[in-house]
């Protein structure tokens, strides 16, 4: 008797999707590759194509336009790869309200010349001679219509213009304006300072002109010793009654009275 087979049918299975999606993600990734090349090329056409239209200048206040425009303005209408920014910069950083600067090209060819000016510590003062200086020694020309809230500082020269102020007796006033600039009521009450070969540094206040002195370094210390002497006598008794203030010894204050 012959055997019956059975046969033993496996059940259908779909079709694997693996591939389709594959294909799927390929394409993206193609187009993708393909969007970022044809940006990349209009980047590069318009980088090549753009020249400089026009200057603009931000955080210019004590210098003047004209003298950045004799550096910048020539650079219009030339291609951005044609200029030479270092050298600009150095030039603008040359002139003595400057002290750093920055150059961007934006799109459309704009130039945009970021400024960081010099920031003044007192105003020199020779006879009918006036000019900034700042912590480095630097001069910088009093310009019209503008003005900086500084102590006036005599003894120095304020000429000439392209010469640092240098030597042990600016750096003592150099600190002193540095201490003075740190402290509000000092701030409010230093009117104009002076260097003396024997007393150091001299200051007049700003209500009555009474004579500070403040010798030779420690200026922290000293201004917090005017601080004191100020609010627990000056307020009580009028600045009025005092025709000088001699700071220079420790923990110690003498006045004159007139």
């Amino acid at each position: 008797m012959a055997e019956s087979r059975k046969e033993k049918r496996e059940p259908l299975q779909e079709p694997s999707t693996g591939r389709k999606k594959s294909r799927s993600a390929g394409l993206w990734v193609v187009a993708a590759v393909a969007a970022l090349g044809l940006a990349l090329y209009a980047g590069l056409q318009l980088e090549r194509t753009t020249v400089i239209s026009e200057v603009s200048y931000q955080g210019l206040r004590f210098a003047t336009g004209d003298e950045v425009d004799a550096l910048f303005a020539p650079a219009v209408g030339l291609h951005p790869d044609s200029v030479r920014f270092i050298t600009l910069i150095d030039s603008a950083k040359a002139l003595p309200w400057i002290k750093e600067a920055g150059v961007r090209v934006e799109a459309g060819g704009r130039m945009v010349i970021d400024v960081e000016e010099r920031t003044p510590l007192a105003l020199l003062i020779q006879g009918s001679e006036r000019a900034y200086v700042d912590e480095e020694g630097v001069r910088m020309p009093v310009r019209a219509g503008v003005s900086a809230n500084v102590p006036l500082l005599h003894s120095f020269p304020a000429t000439p213009m392209h010469e640092r102020l240098e030597g042990e007796q600016f750096e003592y006033v150099r600190d002193f304006l540095k201490e003075v600039r740190q402290n509000d009521l000092a701030w409010i009450t230093v009117s104009e300072v002076a260097w003396s070969q024997d007393e150091g540094v001299v200051a007049l206040t700003q209500e009555n002109g009474v004579k500070l002195l403040f010798g030779f370094g420690n200026y922290e210390e000293k201004l917090s010793h005017w601080r004191a002497f100020y609010n627990e006598v000056i307020r009580e008794q009028g600045i009025g009654s005092f025709t000088s203030v001699d700071l220079r010894f420790r923990n110690q204050v003498v006045t004159r009275q007139g």
